[in-house]
């Protein structure tokens, strides 16, 4: 599986906030496709932490199922233009109105009803699970059944994988840290290996580092003194533009290993 990284700047050169929220709706647009793990937000030198907290909160709440936005994102100034996100439709995204049993649902605390915790599954409906979990708290439930409430379900919380695609997940850390967890690092820059003669491997746990609008990743590990974890790859070899946008690189690059992670082996093959 894929996860992808952007430095903090990645937004700096956009001059207005409907312009920041849009250029974070492709990426995340980009990372649902190939059903990236983790958009990480990597940070060096002096970063502006509003900057960081807007793209985290912007990308968080488009991968929250619609039904939950209101109970999970309160009024939030920096989601004042979310209208303009597009959607994502992924599997959590789209579910029937009326829950059936077995389904896997996304849920948030609502309530407590005695022991039991009242979860709120999109739709009006509930889900009702053993034990008191704090309110706001975002589980997954299994429907296990109906109960003498019509607005209201049986449920047990689920502790395996989700049975799709949930969306990515948010993380923020210092570029030094940036390839822990990942048994593969793949850097993409302009300067970089062309794709034509580089063989990237894939691992299971395949970070792809991106630069921003000011610094390619190559420049960025060379002034902060740090080895590249990776081999840098330019994935564009002869466009036709000067620069390519962070989020249009990240639909190049994630196609290209795609086709290779899910489809050059049988090619090979025939």
């Amino acid at each position: 599986m894929f996860s992808i990284a952007i430095p903090h700047d990645f937004l700096s050169e956009v001059p207005d906030e409907a312009g920041k929220v849009r250029k974070l709706g492709y990426l995340a647009r980009a990372a649902a496709i190939f059903k990236a793990e983790y958009i990480i937000i990597y940070h060096y030198g002096t970063p502006h932490r509003e900057d960081i907290d807007f793209a985290k909160t912007v990308l968080e709440y488009l991968v929250a199922p619609p039904y939950l936005r209101k109970k999970v994102y309160k009024i939030d100034n920096r989601l004042k233009l979310a209208g303009l996100l597009p959607p994502l439709k992924i599997p959590s995204h789209t579910v029937p109105v009326e829950p059936r049993i077995g389904e896997i649902r996304e849920g948030v605390v609502e309530r407590w009803d005695g022991y039991y915790s009242l979860i709120y599954i999109g739709g009006g409906k509930y889900a009702k699970v053993p034990k008191p979990y704090p309110i706001g708290t975002r589980l997954l439930v299994r429907i296990e059944g109906t109960t003498s409430r019509p607005d209201t379900y049986r449920a047990a919380v689920y502790r395996g994988a989700p049975p799709d695609y949930w969306g990515y997940k948010i993380d923020v850390r210092p570029l030094q840290n940036l390839s822990e967890g990942f048994d593969t690092v793949i850097l993409t820059g302009k300067e970089g290996k062309s794709i034509c003669e580089a063989k990237p491997k894939i691992g299971k746990k395949t970070l792809v580092v991106f630069g921003g609008p000011r610094k390619g990743v190559d420049e960025i590990f060379r002034e902060a003194g740090l080895e590249p974890p990776g081999e840098l790859i330019n994935f564009a070899p002869g466009q036709g533009v000067e620069t390519i946008r962070t989020e249009e690189a990240v639909f190049i690059v994630l196609s290209i290993l795609n086709y290779i992670a899910k489809c050059s082996y049988k090619r090979e093959a025939l």
